[in-house]
């Protein structure tokens, strides 16, 4: 089952750049028509680049760039706008492009302003977490511990904006199977959010979800419920009932159900997740496309063959569209489309299905 978790990943990221632009707000900017300009396009990119339109995201951070390069040869603003490119290459799953982003906006900022700043762990974060999608375990693990230590000097040990590190850390272990180790450091991450409500940035629902998921695969459903539903409160508290995050918490309960074979709760809880992400995403948002791949899933294994075709098909043509022709997530997705194709006796139109599969885990 195609779980949420990896949009964990996507959720702390748009964190990062958020505490990334709020620190460059505290330095004295110039006013010109091109500093003007500079500040609309990067709020315009980071607005395109939540409601998961990428390309227009990514236009809009180019012409940042341009106009970036209108200010001085060290200005810190072209490392944001390099940064932000980095995260909608990133989120794509182009990462290639965005560890070549990354690692300028590092440089930059290593020369501009040293290596002890806020801004360097937030780099140094998001390097971590290409290696991590590349399968360098190794080199994520070193590049999360050294963000992690130059937040702890920058920020002092066990300051909540931490968290997400510790969080980032822990779902490295979780990837590697490390569960016990990925438990211990999301409970030390939670454990820095106590008594920091209103104060720190970080989600504590993000946490929370994906402590959930440790749970829920060493089959500890009842352990998973409870944190399941403590951060679908959090986020409807926090963003109302119409937001992308509380999608993602509808969806993260109803793949809950759907390990415990409680298929009625699991169709609830996937068409509730489906309409909030329709409302607040868009018809053809990413979110909206996860979800509906998930709910083929369901109703494939429950025999729906022709609801679930309709699912698989509608969820390709988004995450297609939204992710990149060749993103990770879609050979998943396509992998399960041409098992439901077998079992309907389309085998030419399988073999198809499952040779472009094997072409995206080419690349």
């Amino acid at each position: 089952m195609m779980t949420l978790w990896v949009c964990r990943t996507l959720l702390h990221m748009t964190v990062l750049a958020v505490l990334l632009l709020t620190a460059l707000s505290l330095s004295p900017l110039a006013m010109a028509d091109s500093a003007d300009r500079w500040q609309t396009l990067i709020e315009a990119g980071t607005a395109a680049r939540d409601r998961d339109q990428y390309d227009d995201a990514e236009r809009l951070f180019l012409l940042a760039g341009h106009e970036a390069e209108r200010f001085e040869a060290d200005d810190i603003r072209m490392v944001t706008t390099l940064n932000n490119l980095g995260l909608v290459y990133h989120a794509q799953g182009q990462y290639a492009r965005a560890k070549s982003y990354y690692e300028q906006a590092l440089t930059r900022w290593e020369r501009t302003v040293g290596t002890e700043q806020a801004n360097v762990s937030t780099v140094l974060n998001n390097l971590a977490e290409i290696y991590r999608e590349e399968g360098n375990f190794e080199q994520a693990e070193a590049f999360y511990l050294r963000s992690m230590e130059v937040g702890e000097r920058v920020l002092g040990s066990g300051h909540p904006e931490l968290a997400i590190g510790y969080n980032n850390l822990a779902s490295l272990y979780r990837q590697q199977g490390r569960l016990a180790q990925a438990e211990a450091w999301f409970h030390r991450a939670l454990s820095m959010l106590d008594g920091a409500e209103g104060t720190a940035t970080v989600d504590a629902s993000l946490i929370l979800n994906n402590l959930a998921g440790i749970y829920k695969e060493k089959g500890f459903y009842v352990y998973a419920e409870p944190l399941y539903r403590r951060a679908l409160a959090l986020r409807m508290e926090r963003f109302g009932a119409r937001h992308p995050a509380v999608a993602i918490c509808l969806n993260n309960l109803a793949n809950l159900y759907h390990a415990q074979g409680l298929f009625e709760l699991a169709d609830q809880r996937y068409h509730e997740a489906f309409a909030v992400s329709e409302a607040a995403s868009g018809p053809d948002a990413a979110l909206t496309g996860t979800v509906l791949g998930n709910w083929a899933l369901l109703a494939h294994e429950r025999g729906l063959r022709e609801e679930a075709k309709l699912r698989y098909e509608r969820a390709w043509v988004i995450q297609q569209k939204t992710l990149g022709r060749d993103h990770p997530m879609l050979a998943v997705l396509l992998d399960r489309y041409a098992g439901l194709l077998r079992e309907l006796g389309r085998s030419a139109e399988a073999r198809l299905v499952t040779s472009r599969a094997a072409a995206i885990r080419a690349r």
